[in-house]
């Protein structure tokens, strides 16, 4: 007894379909470019209240950019120098880098684990100390930043 021409139509679909399955390979599009998935919450609202706010503020008579802390020479991730140059968009050279060394610090899907606001806050190592409650006006401005334009 021989198959029906829809049974040998079917049988052949079904071969021919594992044959490309099995031929199917994974295309390796390599590293992705810089940049992609960044978090770059709005420059604006950085000049306006991350940095004077949280950033440059005084928390007991030192600041994030001071000396063995975030300076230029301390070898840490995030370098804050004091901007010499007028606040601007597009951000000059000077003010460019320590926003770009903020958000790098970001997780705009989970703000509340970012590195800039978990080790600040206490709720992870901090060679400062903690320097603000984990719920309080600088966790909420951290928080704000990411979603401003």
């Amino acid at each position: 007894m021989t198959p029906g021409p829809r049974l040998r139509w079917s049988i052949a679909a079904a071969s021919l379909a594992a044959v490309l399955a099995a031929r199917c390979d994974t295309v390796d599009l390599g590293v992705p470019p810089a940049g992609v998935n960044a978090c770059r919450p709005g420059q604006q609202f950085f000049i306006e209240q991350v940095w004077p706010n949280v950033l440059a503020k005084d928390y007991g008579g030192k600041h994030c950019y001071d000396s063995r802390c975030h300076d230029a020479g301390s070898g840490r991730q995030l370098v804050l120098t004091p901007p010499t140059s007028a606040a601007a968009i597009p951000f000059p050279p000077d003010w460019q880098a320590i926003y770009t060394s903020a958000a790098e610090q970001m997780q705009c899907s989970n703000v509340r684990a970012s590195e800039l606001l978990t080790r600040a806050s206490g709720l992870r190592t901090h060679g400062g100390g903690r320097l603000f409650d984990p719920n309080g006006p600088e966790a909420t401005l951290l928080q704000m930043w990411v979603s401003q334009p």
